[in-house]
C-alpha cells in the first residue's frame, strides 16, 4: 500500500469512527433524556422496596472518572513506551509518531466498547422499568396498603401517584433499578484494562506489578458493584446481571474488536531464553 493510500485509509478511518461514536452518543441521549421508559407497579407487601434511601458510596462522576481516566492513561503510557522507537509515519505530508497511531486505535476501540455497554444498559432501565430498594421511602405512593382493596394484588402505576419528592433526578430514577449501570460500566471499563495490561505490559521485570495492577483493576470494579447493593441502589440480581454484561461486552470487545498497532522486531525485548543460547552459540564458536 502506498503512502497516499496509507493517509487515505487512516483519514476514512477517522471519519468513520467519529461519525460512529457521535452517533452512539445520540442514542445514549436519546435513551436518557428523550425514551420515557415503562414503570413497573409493586405489590403492598413487597418488602424489597421499604429500604431507606441512602446516597452513593461511588458517585456517577466518580464512576466516570476512574472508568475513563485510568484505561486512558494506561493506553497513553504503554503505547508511548511500546512504540516510541518506531520510525515515524506520514500522514498527507505531516510526520506522526507511530505510538499517537497505536493510542488512537485502542482508544477508538474503547470508545465503541464503552457506547455499547451505556447504551445496553438505558435500554434494559427503560424496557424493564424495576423500582429500585427505596422506592417506598422516595415515592411515599398514595396507596393505603393498610385496607383490604390493596392487598394481595398488584398495583398498576397508573393506580397511584408519588407524593414524596417530585420532578428531581431522584424521582425520575426510581425506576430503573434493573441492570445496574455502575456494574455493567465498572466492570467494563476495568476488565478490559486488565485484559489491555496482560497484552501490552510485556517489559522484563513488571509481571508482578502487572498482575497487581489488574488486581486492583478488578477489586475497584469489584467493590463499586458490591456498593449498590449496601447502598440499596440495586436489587443484588440487578448487580449481578449489570457486572456480567460489562464482563461479557469486555472480552468481546477486547478479542474481536481491538486493533493493536506491533511493535517492529527490533525493538521488541529479547527473551532471557534467546539471550542464554546465544551465549551458548557463542562460546561454541570460541
Amino acid at each position: 500500500m502506498s503512502r497516499e493510500d496509507t493517509s487515505l485509509h487512516l483519514l476514512r478511518k477517522f471519519v468513520v469512527d467519529c461519525f460512529c461514536i457521535s452517533a452512539l452518543i445520540g442514542l445514549i441521549f436519546v435513551t436518557t433524556d428523550v425514551w420515557a421508559g415503562f414503570e413497573r407497579g409493586f405489590f403492598c407487601g413487597d418488602e424489597s422496596l421499604m429500604y431507606p434511601y441512602k446516597p452513593d458510596t461511588v458517585s456517577t462522576p466518580m464512576l466516570r472518572m476512574y472508568g475513563l481516566g485510568l484505561p486512558i492513561l494506561a493506553f497513553l503510557i504503554c503505547e508511548w513506551a511500546l512504540l516510541r522507537k518506531d520510525d515515524e509515519f506520514q500522514c498527507f505530508r505531516f510526520p506522526l509518531p507511530r505510538w499517537m497511531r497505536g493510542f488512537y486505535c485502542v482508544m477508538a476501540c474503547f470508545g465503541y466498547g464503552a457506547c455499547f455497554i451505556e447504551l445496553t444498559t438505558n435500554i434494559a432501565k427503560n424496557v424493564i422499568g424495576r423500582p429500585r430498594p427505596h422506592f417506598f421511602d422516595l415515592c411515599r405512593p398514595t396507596v393505603n396498603c393498610s385496607l383490604p382493596e390493596w392487598q394481595h394484588r398488584y398495583i398498576e402505576s397508573r393506580e397511584f401517584e408519588c407524593t414524596g419528592i417530585k420532578n428531581t433526578e431522584k424521582f425520575n430514577d426510581l425506576h430503573m433499578s434493573f441492570i445496574s449501570g455502575h456494574s455493567a460500566w465498572s466492570a467494563f471499563t476495568m476488565i478490559y484494562l486488565a485484559l489491555y495490561l496482560e497484552k501490552r505490559m510485556v517489559w522484563r521485570g513488571t509481571r508482578l506489578i502487572r498482575h497487581v495492577l489488574q488486581f486492583s483493576a478488578v477489586m475497584i470494579s469489584w467493590f463499586t458493584a458490591l456498593s449498590r447493593v449496601t447502598d440499596y441502589k440495586h436489587h443484588w440480581s440487578d448487580v449481578l446481571a449489570g457486572y456480567f454484561l460489562g464482563l461479557t461486552f469486555a472480552v468481546l470487545v477486547w478479542t474481536w474488536g481491538t486493533d493493536l498497532i506491533q511493535p517492529k522486531s527490533k525493538h521488541q525485548p529479547i527473551s532471557q531464553h534467546e539471550i542464554h543460547l546465544h551465549n551458548h552459540k557463542t562460546s561454541e564458536l570460541v
